[in-house]
């Protein structure tokens, strides 16, 4: 379907990619929310940073409640493991299990799926144009 609008246009294509994605992590047994989840847990683990609850609602954007379940279900799942800070009981810290660890070390293969796929459609040319446009866009709507 083509849209008027470059707005409507760019939702689109997020939601196909967003569909793409999902297809290639449902093989992992994880949404696209999780994985990103684990994967903003493994960075801030290199370097050298706790996560909490709250660090993943702030990058999530997501309910306190929303995100409860979701570790919850990745902490059965046996990707995520959560303890008690020394300082604060009320606060849990989330570390990487070995299952959530090779998931993000998978994280390359993934994107390069995901890359391979938007690749198929555009020239080399028409790549570098997307992404200085889109680098364009993001930063003036950051602006706002």
């Amino acid at each position: 379907m083509e849209n008027k609008r470059l707005f409507g246009a760019i939702c689109s294509v997020h939601r196909a990619l967003t569909r793409q994605n999902d297809i290639n992590l449902s093989a992992l047994g994880i949404s696209s929310v999780q994985f990103h989840t684990l994967i903003f847990i493994h960075i801030r683990s290199m370097r050298g940073m706790n996560t909490c609850q709250r660090d993943v609602e702030r990058e999530t954007g997501l309910r306190p409640s929303s995100v409860s379940a979701m570790l919850v279900n990745l902490e059965r799942a046996g990707f995520i493991e959560r303890s008690s800070s020394t300082d604060d009981g009320r606060t849990k810290f989330i570390t990487l299990l070995p299952a959530g660890l090779d998931i993000c070390k998978r994280n390359k293969k993934i994107m390069e799926k995901c890359d391979a796929r938007i690749g198929e459609a555009l020239t080399e040319e028409e790549q570098v144009q997307l992404k200085e446009l889109l680098v364009k866009i993001q930063n003036s709507l950051e602006k706002s």
